[in-house]
């Protein structure tokens, strides 16, 4: 299961209102949002006031072709292998391993050449009298 983002208010105050007007955030009482949420209300967050931990950025596509690359989440990997029916395997994969198995989805190695050999000639059986 992927773990989610922390918040955390770091003061002054001993409490904030969150910015989509949700529960109020303590201070220093970290609450688990989701990364959508983190996205949304990233710039009503400084870190000046708050910590976040786990979170994985914007994502975003650095040559605007719609392929993973180092720039995509790690979700966003897994979401785009999931659509063209990758076999991932089980456990757990790093970015680096998803980029991975994105480069050989893309590029899979090549068939290996097929050589047939000519088929041995039959011996003639000598027949004996």
């Amino acid at each position: 299961m992927a773990r989610l983002p922390l918040v955390e208010f770091l003061g002054p105050d001993w409490f904030r209102r969150a910015p989509d007007s949700s529960a109020p955030f303590y201070r220093l009482s970290p609450r688990e949002v989701s990364q959508e949420w983190v996205d949304e209300w990233r710039t009503a967050l400084p870190l000046s006031h708050w910590k976040l931990s786990g979170d994985e950025g914007l994502s975003s596509d650095a040559g605007n072709d719609g392929l993973p690359d180092v720039q995509w989440r790690r979700a966003d990997i897994t979401a785009w292998l999931n659509e063209r029916d990758v076999d991932m395997g089980l456990g757990y994969k790093t970015k680096s391993a998803l980029l991975g198995m994105v480069e050989e989805y893309l590029n899979p190695p090549a068939p290996e050449p097929e050589t047939t050999e000519p088929e041995p000639e039959p011996e003639a059986e000598e027949e004996t009298e």
